[in-house]
């Protein structure tokens, strides 16, 4: 089903989890620190928000994803249990861990999946929905390497074929370049990005990936090895700028900002 190209959809998305596994000190996240500075920054910015949250973090911190509810527009999905970025696991415990941590937080089910780093694999679309989920929001449509090779993905929603009803809600990417637009590569690619983003290369359905280690320089980024410290911490001090001035971009060139859930729906509906 192919989006209908008179709508122009913007879904932010938040990715609440523990920075890259590297532990500072027992149930301590230095990123947290910056949590009332986030939501002043979405409140002002009037937009809904998505979160994708760690089972772990839900567990360690609940405190932080009740003030996410309290204070923001804001609706909760599920982002792994552990965000092991080496897959390490076995993927159906894995996902029993995160539901049984999000139930016990929220009272629920999750509906939608967030597999870490975009890593989602052929067979795990069939576990997921027979776990009960409607959707996954998990493939980036493009190439990373050692990670993932989605350049023949689609762009926008689709149920994958081992699915029956399960829906795929793929990241925003610049169409043709198939570089995702995301927090994360607006402020590493910087300026010359955006500039050509604003000129032509942005998708009518746009779902936007973020983290806060995106926004604020912690002691987390010193920890990082080499190159990846330079890559995470480029423009990170201009990095709610680059953010706040894009929402407004994309607010004046006609985007209407939604919940992923809505963007589930609508596809559904069709």
């Amino acid at each position: 089903m192919i989006w209908d190209d008179s709508q122009r959809v913007a879904c932010i998305t938040l990715d609440l989890e523990e920075d890259w596994n590297i532990p500072i000190e027992e149930n301590r996240n230095p990123t947290f620190d910056y949590i009332d500075d986030y939501i002043s920054m979405i409140n002002d910015l009037e937009i809904p928000l998505s979160i994708f949250g760690v089972g772990v973090t839900i567990q360690r911190h609940p405190e932080i994803v009740e003030q996410l509810q309290t204070e923001l527009d804001a609706e909760f999905h599920l982002h792994s249990y552990q965000h092991d970025m080496t897959k390490s696991y076995e993927f159906e415990e894995e996902i029993q861990n995160g539901i049984r941590a999000y139930q016990d937080h929220f009272g629920s089910s999750p509906s939608g999946y967030r597999a870490p780093q975009g890593n989602i694999e052929p067979g795990e679309w069939a576990k997921l929905e027979q776990a009960g989920f409607e959707f996954d929001a998990s493939v980036f449509p493009s190439y990373r390497p050692g990670v993932y090779n989605n350049v023949r993905a689609p762009l926008t929603p689709y149920i994958p074929e081992e699915a029956e009803k399960l829906v795929e809600i793929p990241f925003a990417v610049a169409p043709k370049l198939r570089v995702p637009i995301s927090q994360n590569y607006l402020k590493l690619l910087g300026n010359p990005y955006i500039f050509a983003l604003k000129k032509g290369l942005l998708p009518d359905l746009l779902v936007y990936d973020s983290h806060l280690q995106d926004f604020w320089r912690t002691e987390f980024h010193s920890n990082l090895p080499q190159p990846k410290r330079t890559l995470m911490t480029r423009n990170i001090d201009r990095s709610v700028t680059i953010f706040e001035n894009f929402v407004r971009f994309l607010r004046d060139s006609g985007y209407k900002f939604t919940k992923i859930s809505d963007v589930y729906t609508t596809f559904i509906d069709r």
